[in-house]
């Protein structure tokens, strides 16, 4: 028999382990828990912790070194990814008033343009966006910040 998780329980584990990230539970350079001890402690499967910690990563939050594990990382000596500095961007506007709720937010083709990458490059960073629960998505009118804004 399968084990199940509950649809969208990676959006609470993402909001829990940033809140760590954010609140110097973990430092910068330390070594994130394993996949299986972060299951174990959430009570889910593999695959909804790693689709947690992959908005982590998307958000600059978490490094990933391969075969080593994951990382916070050291802000002074990490590059950030377009993904991140994008994300970063936005949030920094949304946070400062730029936009406010219900404010519409420049397309994945504007933002794609404006920052010369790829149109993934951008979704990308409008999804961690919307995973953090800052902005929402309205198929087919496009992403707009959301009413509630977590702090």
């Amino acid at each position: 028999m399968t084990r199940r998780t509950a649809w969208g329980t990676h959006v609470h584990i993402t909001r829990v382990l940033r809140h760590r990230l954010t609140d110097g539970s973990y430092t910068p350079g330390a070594r994130l828990p394993s996949e299986a001890a972060l299951c174990a402690e959430f009570g889910v499967v593999r695959n909804t912790v790693r689709r947690a910690l992959s908005v982590l990563q998307a958000e600059g939050l978490i490094t990933v070194r391969a075969g080593v594990g994951r990382f916070v990382p050291d802000p002074d000596t990490q590059p950030r990814t377009s993904t991140e500095h994008i994300a970063a961007s936005l949030r920094h506007q949304i946070e400062t008033g730029r936009f406010q709720a219900e404010d519409a937010l420049p397309s994945e083709k504007q933002l794609a343009r404006r920052h010369d990458v790829s149109r993934s490059t951008a979704r990308a960073a409008l999804l961690a966006l919307e995973t953090a629960g800052l902005i929402t998505c309205v198929h087919g009118k496009g992403r707009y910040v959301s009413q509630d804004v977590p702090k």
